[in-house]
């Protein structure tokens, strides 16, 4: 053992809670010294908003003459099963002064600080004789699945989406001066071509996912309702309530799944785990 090393045991605690009380310091110091840039660019991702600029901002920004976004078209992807391709339209923040950040922001309670979303989709085929747009107006499209590719799990075959799915918000619904996921979200079918775009799910339903029947005749999606006022035993779990939902391509028609419903229903009208009180 070295000589400087202490040898009572009090000591040699004093020594260790010193060499740690060192560490935490030139830890601090590091830290210090990293941009606050930096720092915060880990977690920007989730405190951007995202969406359309429209409203009062996008009027004040018309009075003053400034242009607050970008726009551009992403690389165009073939669609599987068709001769067209699709590219979406993104748009994005121009960097502004503060000042004139701050101006704009006067005109409405919510920062217009985003980053890309599609706003709109352009189709067009493969001789080029066919070019249109998704949307007469740009909306916010959160999600879009063109023509994918659907893999068996078992046997591995593959078969392709014969349609395309988006889920779109067309106008704002919160009156916050921007398009984005904060308003309603129906979602919405068209032909691969981008043609016979229509709206197959209520404006009123916040639906969470979908899947498609093997023979893709129909599309399933879940409505997750959150309790928070009923906790669970585990932390930040609440108490919820799932509601499934169909579209039928052939007939058109939306609705609830009934059946699945009523038999939850009945499971649920017999449990019973309430605690019963002595006798």
């Amino acid at each position: 053992m070295s000589d400087s090393y202490p040898r009572s045991k009090f000591m040699r605690v004093v020594w260790t809670f010193n060499g740690i009380g060192l560490a935490v310091l030139i830890l601090v110091a590091i830290i210090s010294e990293i941009p606050y840039k930096v720092l915060t660019s880990f977690f920007e991702e989730d405190q951007v908003e995202r969406g359309l600029i429209v409203g009062k901002k996008a009027n004040k920004a018309g009075e003053l003459n400034i242009d607050l976004q970008h726009l551009i078209y992403e690389r165009p992807s073939k669609i599987d099963s068709s001769d067209f391709y699709y590219s979406p339209v993104v748009v994005m923040d121009k960097k502004l002064p503060q000042k004139v950040l701050n101006d704009i922001n006067s005109a409405a309670d919510m920062s217009i600080y985003m980053i890309g979303a599609a706003v709109n989709i352009i189709f067009f085929n493969e001789d080029r004789t066919v070019v249109r747009r998704l949307l007469p107006s740009n909306g916010y499209i959160s999600e879009h699945l063109i023509g994918g590719e659907r893999y068996s799990p078992y046997g591995g075959k593959r078969s392709n989406f014969p349609f395309a799915l988006y889920r779109v918000a067309l106008s704002d619904d919160n009156g916050d001066s921007r398009i984005n996921g904060e308003d309603n979200m129906p979602y919405y079918l068209s032909d691969l071509d981008g043609t016979n775009f229509r709206q197959i799910t209520p404006d009123t339903l916040n639906l969470d996912s979908y899947w498609f029947s093997d023979n893709y005749n129909e599309i399933y999606f879940d409505e997750i309702i959150v309790d928070k006022n009923s906790p669970l035993v585990l932390e930040n779990y609440y108490e919820k309530t799932r509601q499934v939902y169909y579209y039928n391509l052939l007939t058109n028609e939306f609705r609830r799944f009934d059946e699945l419903q009523n038999e939850f229903d009945d499971i649920q009208n017999s449990f019973d785990n309430k605690i019963q009180p002595d006798l």
